[in-house]
């Protein structure tokens, strides 16, 4: 099982009709139309991307599949999660996903950064449901791949959070996809 698709498993165990998510990089739209198909119309997706070319394709994919009225689309940083969101949303957001890198098809130079990633990483727990989680699917293969993911695993050891962790094959520069709860 790939590990986007091994991600969309363990999201299901917690994301219900209603709930609220966030989808902190946004890329083609395939989380952010996921998360909106799960929480449905009663509920909320808040996707975030900072390349408009991102938003543009994920408002595309939504308005195909009729999913656009669930989902608030900022062309901005993950960072500013909590900037966006409103702030009585703290602790009733049930997920939040990060697929971490370069928007495929896009322009590779153009990837996440450690900090901005750290910061979104913080804000996405603070949002969270006492029974939320987060789903961090980082890519190490990548030029700044490796850095990232080392930062994160290290701010994860710091907060002391409760993580499962899947790796797509035993090289060094596989793709590691962390699920982050609160309980």
């Amino acid at each position: 099982m790939r590990l986007t698709e091994l991600a969309h498993k363990e999201i299901s165990k917690f994301l219900l009709l209603g709930d609220f998510a966030i989808d902190a990089t946004t890329g083609n739209g395939n989380d952010t139309k996921f998360l909106s198909q799960k929480v449905g119309i009663e509920g909320r997706v808040f996707a975030f991307d900072r390349q408009m070319e991102s938003i543009e394709r994920t408002q595309s994919l939504l308005e195909q599949e009729n999913l656009l009225a669930q989902v608030s689309l900022f062309p901005n940083c993950h960072s500013t999660i909590s900037n966006k969101i409103p702030s009585e949303l703290k602790g009733q957001i049930k997920v939040s996903t990060f697929n971490l890198g370069y928007l495929p098809s896009g322009d590779k130079t153009i990837v996440t950064e450690p900090q901005s990633t750290l910061t979104a990483l913080i804000q996405s727990y603070d949002y969270l449901s006492d029974d939320g989680m987060i789903s961090l699917l980082a890519y190490r293969g990548h030029p700044g791949g490796k850095e990232e993911f080392n930062q994160i695993e290290e701010l994860i050891k710091k907060e002391k959070w409760t993580r499962k962790q899947f790796s797509g094959n035993e090289r060094a520069e596989s793709p590691v996809l962390s699920i982050i709860t609160k309980t």
